[in-house]
C-alpha cells in the first residue's frame, strides 16, 4: 500500500492557508493579528477558538484543544490523518505523490480495509434479513417490545443473524471475499469439525470506529435455551478492539461538544439507542457488555470533560458505575451519577415515564461522591458500627482524584456529610494515597530494567509521576524538541497505536501527538502541561530535550517508532502466553489463542527493532 511522499507531505502543508481552511467549516472574524470564533468543538457563546495564521495553527481557549490545519481537518471530519492530508490537497489543488510503504504495515492496512469492507457488506446482509426474512420475526418481535421502530433500525443499521451462514458465505463470495477473508474478519468460526458461523440466531448491532467503519458487531441472543451468552461481540481482529471501542461514540463526538464537553454513559446498546432516538440525548455511549476500561476512559478524555453514569439503579449498576468511576476519574473527567430509579435503566425508564424522565434525572445528577455517600448514608440509617465503616471507603474512592485541588474539595464536602472531623477524613485520604504511592514505587523499581524512572517523585503535589517506558520517553523527547519529528510521528500515529494502548505512559504520547505543542515554544509548552494531569505534567517534566539532526531524523523516527512496536509486541505476546495457560479447558479459545500468538510472533520477526 502506498503513503504520501515526505515532500508532498511538505508542500501539502507549506501551500495551507489555515485561515481558507478553518473558514471553509466555520465564520471567522478577524482580532488583531488572528481571527476568532465560536469554537466548533464545544458550546460556548462568546468565542474563544482563535486561528493564529502567523503560526499557521488554531487554539480553543475554552476547551484547550488546538493544532494545525491537519488536526483541524481531522477532529472536525473524524478523519484520520492521511486522509485529511488528502482533503487538504484538494482544497489547495495539490496532485498527490505517493510511495511504497513498508510490506508488512502495508499488508496489515490491506486485511484491516478488507475487513471493514467484508463487515459492511455483512451489516447490509443482516439488516435486510431483520427486514425481510420471515425467520427473523420474533427478532422484529422483540424490537417492538423494545420500542424500536423500523426507522431506528434503519438509523443504527441493526440486523438479524440467521442460524445458517450458506446466503452470507455466498454473498460475500459473489464480492471477491473467500473462506479465509471471513475467518480474518471472525464472520466465520473454526474448530475441529470445521466452519461455523459465529452468530447464529441473534439480534445483531453494527460496531462502529469514530470514522463510522463497521469494525465489528454485538449479537444478542434471541432464545436463551440455545445459547446461554447474553451476548457474542467479533473476537479481535485487525480492525476490532473490544476494550478501545464504544457503542454510539461515532454518533457522539459532534453532540458530547455540543452538550458542553459532557458525555451519557449507559451499558446497553439498546439503552443508547433508546437515549439518541427516544429523548434526544445524542451524546449517550456505552460499552460491549465488558468492564469499562483504562482505554475507554482516555479515548472519552479526548472528547469530554464531564461523564455523567446512567446505569441501572440495582445493586449490580451501583457496583458497576464504582468501577467506571475509578477508571473515568484517574483518566481527568468530572464524574456525576444519575439516579435512576431501582430496577430501571435508561430504555425502561423511557418506556415506562416518558423521555421527560430520563432527561431530568441526567439533568439533576450530582457528583459521583456526592450521589454515593447520599446513598450509602440513607442505607446505613442510624447505624454508627455502619458510618463509621463508610468513612475508609469514601475515602478510598476520593483518592482515585488525581487533581489536588479537586480532590480537597471533594475531602471538604464529604467530610461535612460524614460529620466528621475535616481533619480526620483528609488524613484518611492521606493514607490511602500514601499506600498508592508506596505500591507504585514498587512496582517502579520492579519496571526499572525496561528503562522506567524511578526516583521522580513530587512530593508537594502528593502525586506520582505516571509511569514512562523509556521508548515512550524517547518518543515524547523527539515530538517535544523538533517540529519535523512532530510531524514525522503524527503521519505514524496508526503504526503507535499498539505502544500507546500497551506501554507505560503511551496515554501522555498520546495527548502530545494530539496537542502538538509547538517545539521551542516554552509558553506552549507550560499551556499543554498546564492541561494535564498531575501524574502526566510530573512525567513530562523528565522528559529530556534533544537536537536531532535534521539530515538523518526520519531515520531516528523510524527507528524510535519500531523500537517502540517492538516492545508493544512482546508485552501483548507476554500476555498472551499467560492467558494460553489458563484455556486448556476450552479448545475453541485455547485454537484461537494460539493462532493471535503465532501471527504476533511473526509480526514481531519482521520488526527491525532491537529488544533494548
Amino acid at each position: 500500500m502506498s503513503r504520501i511522499t515526505e515532500e508532498c507531505e511538505a508542500r501539502i502543508k507549506s501551500s495551507t492557508d489555515i485561515v481558507e481552511v478553518v473558514g471553509r467549516y466555520v465564520t471567522l472574524r478577524r482580532a488583531g493579528y488572528s481571527w476568532k470564533a465560536c469554537c466548533p468543538f464545544h458550546n460556548e457563546k462568546t468565542p474563544s477558538f482563535h486561528v493564529n495564521p502567523a503560526r499557521q495553527s488554531f487554539h480553543c481557549f475554552g476547551c484547550g484543544v488546538g493544532g494545525d490545519a491537519v488536526k483541524f481537518v481531522m477532529m472536525f471530519e473524524n478523519l484520520d490523518y492521511p486522509t485529511a492530508l488528502r482533503r487538504l490537497a484538494d482544497i489547495g489543488g495539490i496532485p498527490v505523490i505517493e510511495e511504497e510503504e513498508n510490506p508488512e504495515i502495508a499488508r496489515q492496512r490491506r486485511l484491516r480495509t478488507l475487513i471493514i469492507q467484508l463487515n459492511e457488506l455483512a451489516s447490509r446482509y443482516f439488516h435486510h434479513q431483520l427486514c425481510r426474512n420471515q425467520e427473523a420475526q420474533h427478532a422484529r418481535d422483540y424490537l417492538r417490545q423494545r420500542g424500536v421502530n423500523i426507522e431506528e433500525a434503519k438509523s443504527w443499521q441493526l440486523g438479524w443473524a440467521p442460524p445458517d451462514f450458506g446466503a452470507l458465505r455466498q454473498l460475500a463470495k459473489s464480492h471477491g471475499f473467500d473462506d479465509r477473508a471471513l475467518a480474518a474478519a471472525n464472520l466465520v468460526g473454526r474448530n475441529e469439525h470445521g466452519d461455523y458461523p459465529v452468530f447464529r440466531d441473534r439480534l445483531m448491532f453494527p460496531i462502529y470506529n469514530v470514522r463510522g467503519e463497521v469494525v465489528g458487531f454485538s449479537g444478542r441472543v434471541m432464545r436463551t435455551d440455545q445459547d446461554p451468552r447474553k451476548y457474542v461481540n467479533t473476537a479481535e481482529t485487525a480492525a476490532f478492539r473490544k476494550g478501545e471501542l464504544l457503542f454510539g461514540l461515532y454518533k457522539a463526538t459532534a453532540p458530547i461538544g455540543k452538550a458542553g464537553m459532557q458525555v451519557v454513559i449507559c451499558e446497553g446498546q439498546l439503552d443508547v439507542i433508546a437515549c439518541h432516538e427516544k429523548a434526544d440525548v445524542r451524546n449517550a455511549v456505552a460499552g460491549l457488555g465488558t468492564a469499562f476500561t483504562d482505554d475507554h476512559a482516555h479515548i472519552l478524555a479526548k472528547y469530554a470533560k464531564r461523564a455523567t453514569l446512567c446505569y441501572d439503579g440495582d445493586r449490580a449498576g451501583i457496583a458497576a458505575s464504582e468501577k467506571t468511576f475509578r477508571k473515568l476519574a484517574q483518566a481527568g473527567l468530572d464524574v456525576y451519577q444519575a439516579a435512576l430509579p431501582p430496577g430501571e435503566d435508561p430504555d425502561s425508564l423511557i418506556r415506562s415515564q416518558g423521555a421527560e424522565a430520563l432527561q431530568q434525572a441526567i439533568a439533576d445528577a450530582r457528583p459521583y461522591l456526592i450521589y454515593r455517600v447520599s446513598l450509602e448514608l440513607e442505607n446505613c440509617g442510624q447505624d454508627a458500627a455502619a458510618r463509621a465503616a463508610l468513612v475508609p471507603r469514601m475515602a478510598e474512592l476520593t483518592a482515585q482524584i488525581p487533581d489536588l485541588i479537586r480532590r480537597d474539595a471533594a475531602i471538604v464536602d464529604l467530610a461535612t456529610r460524614l460529620n466528621i472531623g475535616l481533619d480526620s477524613f483528609r488524613a484518611a485520604v492521606e493514607k490511602i494515597l500514601t499506600q498508592q504511592r508506596e505500591s507504585a514505587r514498587r512496582e517502579t523499581a520492579r519496571g526499572s530494567s525496561e528503562g522506567v524512572p524511578t526516583d521522580r517523585i513530587d512530593e508537594q503535589t502528593e502525586v506520582m509521576p505516571l509511569q514512562m517506558h523509556n521508548a515512550i520517553a524517547g518518543l515524547i523527547s523527539m515530538a517535544l524538541s523538533s517540529k519535523q519529528a512532530q510531524d514525522l510521528l503524527v503521519e505514524r500515529i496508526e503504526d503507535l497505536q499498539e505502544p500507546i494502548r500497551t506501554l507505560p505512559g503511551g496515554i501522555l504520547l498520546q495527548r502530545v501527538l494530539e496537542s502538538l505543542p509547538l517545539p521551542g515554544d516554552e509558553k506552549a509548552l507550560r499551556d499543554f502541561a498546564e492541561n494535564l494531569p498531575p501524574e502526566q505534567a510530573l512525567a513530562l517534566r523528565s522528559v529530556p530535550l534533544e537536537n536531532y539532526p535534521e539530515d538523518r531524523l526520519d531515520e531516528h523516527v523510524n527507528f524510535a517508532c519500531a523500537r517502540a512496536v517492538g516492545f508493544a509486541l512482546r508485552e501483548r505476546i507476554d500476555t498472551l502466553r499467560g492467558r494460553i495457560r489458563e484455556l486448556s479447558d476450552d479448545p475453541e479459545k485455547l485454537s484461537a489463542a494460539l493462532k493471535e500468538l503465532q501471527q504476533l510472533q511473526l509480526l514481531l520477526s519482521t520488526t527491525d527493532s532491537p529488544e533494548s
